[in-house]
Formats: C-alpha cells, sequence, structure tokens
C-alpha cells in the first residue's frame, strides 16, 4: 500500500497548478456550455442570463457530433490491433499477415462491448468537454451481465500531473459522494474509526470529499498504474490496488508545452464570443429604445409617471396638451441607432464563431444555390483543421481504452490471456473517417504510380515494376477492410486453381462444341469413302 500521505501531498500540488486554468475553462463553459452543472455542485453558479447570443452553444454542440462522427463513428468497431513496428522487422511479410488475422480475431472479442450505447453516449459526452480542451473517461469493471460500462468524468473533477514529456503520469479525481454512496462502492475498504458505524446510522445522507488517486508506477508504462481512495480524514488508504494498464484516458485537444490541460476550439473562438454577446445585448438596447422611446413629463403638475399605466385605453391625468410650454407628457425621440451596422458586426463575429468552431453546416439558402465544389472545400477544411489534433486524440483515447477494457474481460475470462498493446510489438489503430481520409492521400499516390507505369511501359509490365498482391493489400489497411473478407495464401491459390479448372472446362466444352459442328460433314466424307 502506497504512503498516503504523499499522495496527498501529490494530490494537492495538482489541484494547487490546475488554479490557474479554473477561470479560464469556468469562463469558456460559461459562455458556450452554459448553466454547467446547475445545483451549485459546479463551479460556476452563473445563471446565464448574461448570455444574448446562441451561436457559442449551438456550434460547440455541432462541433462535438461531428468530432464523434469524424474520429469513432456510432455504429463501427472503433480499432483495430495490428502488429507493431518492431514485430514486423522481427517476422516475414507472409508471418506478420498471419499475426495480424490473429490479432484481428482477439479485437473482434474485444469490439463488440464498445457497440453498445455506452460508449457512444460517453464518447460524444467528452467530445464536448474536449471542445473547451479537456476530457476524461473511465472504463469501469462491471458485473458478468454487464462486464465493461464507460463514463465521463467531468473535467471540474480532475486534475493532472504530466512527466517532462507531456505525458499524463498523475491523475487526481476529487468527487462529492454521500456517506452511503462511498459505503456501497467499497464495502471492504479500510475507513477512520467510527467512520462506518456513523455512515450506517444518521448520517447516511451526509455528503464527503471522497479522492481517488491513479499514478503510473516507474518510468514505463509497462510497470502499470498504482490507485489509491481515500476521504479527507483518512490516515490510510480506504482501497488500494494495482492496474496493468492506464485506468482513465485523459484526451487533450490542443495542448501548449509545458501545459498538462488542453485548449479547445472553444478558447480560441471565446474573444469573438464575448464580443458577440455585448454586441447583442448593446443593439437590444438600442431596438428597445427605438421602438419604446424616452418619454418627458413636466414635474409638479398633475402627471405622475409612478401611478399611470401604459396600455391602450387608458386615461392620463394631465394640466395641458399643448400650448406656449408644451404637453406636460412628450415623447423625446433619440438620434436613430445604425442597427445595420450592428447587424453587419453580429453576423461577422458569428461567422468567426462558427469557423473556429468548426460549424460547417450550410447557411440558408439566399440567391446563388452552394456549388458542389463549395461543400467539398467546406468538409476538406474540416477535416484538415482537425488533423492537428487527430494525432494527439488518438493516441490519448483508444490506445488506453481498448488495453483498459482487454485487462477487464481478461479477468471475466472472456479472453484466455493478458494482451500487451504498447505500440511497438502490437500497435491500435483507430478505424474512422478521418482515418480513413489520411490513408487516402497514401492511396492516391499509390494510384497515380500504377496510371503512370501502365502509360509508359504498358499495361502488360505493371507487374514488372509494382508488386500487385503488396499494393492490393496495403490497399485493404487503408481502406480499413475487414482482413477476413481478404483471402489468404491458401484461399488465393484454392480459387486460382478453381479458375483454371473452369478455364480448362470451357476450353473442353469449345472443342466439344466444334467437334459437333464438323461431325455431320465427317460422317457423309466416311459413307462416301466406303461406297
Amino acid at each position: 500500500m502506497a504512503d498516503l500521505e504523499k499522495v496527498k501531498k501529490r494530490s494537492d500540488d495538482a489541484w494547487s497548478n490546475r488554479s490557474g486554468f479554473d477561470a479560464l475553462y469556468r469562463e469558456a463553459f460559461d459562455y458556450a456550455i452554459p448553466q454547467r452543472r446547475p445545483g451549485g455542485d459546479g463551479n460556476s453558479v452563473r445563471s446565464g442570463d448574461f448570455l444574448f447570443d446562441m451561436t457559442a452553444p449551438t456550434s460547440t454542440m455541432h462541433f462535438a457530433g461531428n468530432l464523434q462522427r469524424d474520429l469513432f463513428p456510432s455504429g463501427q468497431p472503433p480499432a483495430i490491433l495490428e502488429a507493431g513496428p518492431v514485430t514486423a522487422m522481427a517476422l516475414s511479410s507472409r508471418e506478420v499477415t498471419t499475426y495480424n488475422r490473429m490479432l484481428e480475431r482477439q479485437a473482434n472479442r474485444i469490439n463488440p462491448f464498445f457497440l453498445q450505447g455506452d460508449w457512444d453516449t460517453t464518447l460524444h459526452e467528452a467530445c464536448i468537454e474536449l471542445a473547451v480542451g479537456t476530457a476524461a473517461i473511465i472504463p469501469i469493471k462491471g458485473d458478468h451481465n454487464e462486464p465493461v460500462r464507460f463514463g465521463s468524468i467531468s473535467i471540474d473533477q480532475i486534475a493532472l500531473e504530466c512527466d517532462a514529456y507531456g505525458r499524463v503520469v498523475f491523475i487526481s479525481w476529487r468527487q462529492v459522494f454521500t456517506r452511503d454512496q462511498i459505503l456501497a462502492a467499497y464495502p471492504d475498504g479500510t475507513w477512520p474509526e467510527g467512520w462506518r458505524d456513523e455512515t450506517m446510522g444518521s448520517k447516511g445522507r451526509e455528503t464527503v470529499t471522497f479522492t481517488q488517486c491513479f499514478w503510473q508506477k516507474g518510468n514505463t508504462k509497462r510497470e502499470g498504474w498504482e490507485f489509491v481512495a481515500y476521504l479527507d480524514k483518512s490516515t490510510e488508504p480506504v482501497v488500494g490496488k494495482l492496474y496493468r494498464t492506464q485506468p482513465i484516458a485523459v484526451p487533450r485537444y490542443y495542448r501548449v508545452p509545458g501545459e498538462a490541460y488542453g485548449r479547445g476550439v472553444v478558447l480560441t473562438a471565446l474573444p469573438s464570443i464575448k464580443t458577440v454577446n455585448k454586441a447583442q445585448e448593446i443593439a437590444l438596447k438600442a431596438a428597445a429604445i427605438q421602438m419604446l422611446g424616452i418619454w418627458g413629463y413636466r414635474a409638479g403638475g398633475t402627471f405622475n409617471p409612478d401611478t399611470v399605466r401604459v396600455g391602450p385605453g387608458e386615461f392620463w391625468p394631465m394640466q395641458a396638451t399643448g400650448g406656449v410650454l408644451g404637453p406636460d407628457v412628450q415623447r423625446i425621440d433619440p438620434a436613430t441607432g445604425r442597427m445595420d451596422v450592428a447587424r453587419m458586426l453580429i453576423g461577422n463575429l458569428q461567422d468567426q464563431i462558427r469557423e473556429a468552431l468548426l460549424d460547417t453546416r450550410l447557411p440558408e439558402y439566399q440567391g446563388t444555390p452552394r456549388a458542389a465544389s463549395e461543400i467539398a472545400a467546406r468538409l476538406r477544411q474540416r477535416a484538415d483543421v482537425h488533423i492537428g489534433a487527430f494525432g494527439r486524440l488518438v493516441r490519448e483515447i483508444m490506445p488506453v481504452i481498448v488495453p483498459r477494457v482487454a485487462e477487464i474481460l481478461y479477468e471475466f475470462a472472456y479472453l484466455q490471456m493478458p494482451m500487451t498493446i504498447d505500440e511497438l510489438l502490437v500497435t491500435c489503430k483507430v478505424r474512422s473517417p478521418m482515418a480513413a481520409a489520411l490513408n487516402a492521400d497514401r492511396l492516391a499516390a499509390i494510384a497515380n504510380y500504377l496510371e503512370f507505369v501502365g502509360a509508359v511501359a504498358g499495361p502488360e509490365k505493371v507487374s514488372l515494376y509494382a508488386n500487385i498482391d503488396k499494393v492490393l493489400e496495403q490497399v485493404g489497411n487503408g481502406l480499413q477492410i475487414d482482413k477476413e473478407l481478404i483471402p489468404t495464401e491458401t484461399e488465393r491459390a484454392k480459387v486460382e486453381s478453381d479458375m483454371q479448372a473452369a478455364q480448362q472446362q470451357q476450353i473442353a466444352a469449345m472443342f466439344a462444341q466444334e467437334a459437333a459442328k464438323q461431325a455431320p460433314g465427317l460422317m457423309a466424307e466416311e459413307m462416301r469413302d466406303a461406297a
């Protein structure tokens, strides 16, 4: 069991270092994801009445949906397992193909647990958090009926510590629970003296802070992760455990060197989001003044603005409605504001926000229809922007989630042996439209090469300059085709043998048909010779 005092000190340091990001994240959530965790248990207590524009909240939700669809579309296996670069160097190409097929069978035992709605909803929640910068996803060990569950942890409850290279090596998860909830989660835990009796008595519904810390043991991932949970009053850990794999994935959209937390698209668009809200507020006030006007009245007369009612059919007591001094009540129209300038400013700011949040929805039809080239350019632009964060998100989500799920399934005996996914011997690759788009550039280069060889050397000599079998294998991998759909060498040899047999049967049938056509003439000649 780890030294609890050292763990507490490390956790407190992580939360202290996080304080600089608290105000930044809080402001981003207030404007893009308002009324976050209402009820007082969140960091922000603002009601949202300062918001006058819905562009940022709407585009943030569309960003989360687009990100999930581009990286991990619903209803398809999210990852595949393949031989890593070290394994590929040690094996022949035929052995690598065989090994990849074996790994695919192992992946097919894991992927069904990602096809439940639990994973899709958790991932969408994490994508909403990634719009601000940082998310947290935890695979949870369940029971035999539901071995794996997934949960998205609010970044308000997470504090991180990174090593010198920016890799997450310590995670502190602080959450407020009731006493009976904690006791139900860890009934065999080591509790402070008298705490269990108080919980089972009158203090069961009392809320306390429960901290769960995860940190990498040693300097490499092979040594595993340690886990300790404790209460504020604990003098020894309530529970402790050693994991073979990282228990929580903490993806970050963009990351600046030296910072543990990520920066999302909302932080990039935050100046425009705040400006457009203020511009909308001023425009609404100006419109209200122009619609209702500003009224002046003569003080000391019979008119009292505190007692009259504004409405149709109302009678106001006044001493004069005209004359030399003018009426007792008169509307004073201010200078007409330039509402067209305000609309232009607000429209430009809203376009900037949508562009920053990758909201590529086509606007309402106005004038000339949108060309197909413009639609394709919009989609390509979104892909190019995502690629900047794609490598980090891929590295920090599935290579963490898949090994942890495999560990849980091994403990339930769904897998016969533990799997080591270290990106060198066995690598985890994401299956997504974004990955296919990246592979498409490589496949286009291969297709151009084959076309060029056919044009210069002739189609019959393409096999002299390109290994067609290896080319098609790369094409299948690039297009993320299931290896079960691609025949093995044995199956391909059988197909070629069947094709040759079919060709021989066709030739024999052709000879038989030709012989049948010539048979009457040959018989007539034989009869003439016999006569």
